[in-house]
């Protein structure tokens, strides 16, 4: 109850940005349990359409993370994915980067970020620099531009 207050609290716009952020979330994890994660990012990158927006990138990065608290398996990569799409539908650029570390017990562990602007703006860990980067997927303004 106490998260419907402070859901109903929020302005319009924040809300819908939780709505999105949420709905985004729920496709992008069932989509991940159904397809490639190439093929769902490619899905993804060619439905996210620019369209003009006052909302700050933080505040898209903001929308996502309480929206991970109701989607179940939303972890690192969906997150991320989602972050992606409303950074693009927003005019932001936004890279995708997935990164592996070992553990100390010798077993692997990935982790998936979002760069905008060459800055962490989702995913940020305390150890980061553990992370070898594996690869990116950019989109937004300057491949726009190119591609």
């Amino acid at each position: 109850m106490r998260k419907l207050h402070q859901f109903l609290q929020l302005s319009w716009p924040d809300r819908w940005l939780l709505i999105r952020a949420g709905w985004w979330l729920g496709l992008i994890t069932l989509g991940l349990r159904v397809m490639r994660l190439q093929t769902l990012q490619r899905l993804l990158l060619k439905r996210a359409t620019r369209r003009a927006s006052n909302v700050p990138a933080q505040r898209l990065a903001w929308a996502v993370r309480p929206a991970s608290r109701f989607v179940p398996a939303a972890t690192c990569l969906p997150q991320t994915l989602a972050a992606q799409v409303l950074f693009i539908q927003h005019g932001y650029p936004a890279e995708l980067q997935i990164g592996a570390a070992k553990r100390p017990n010798g077993t692997l562990e990935a982790h998936a970020w979002l760069t905008s602007n060459g800055e962490i703006v989702l995913g940020a860990l305390p150890d980061m620099e553990r992370f070898v980067p594996l690869g990116s997927v950019q989109r937004g303004r300057e491949q726009e531009q190119t591609g």
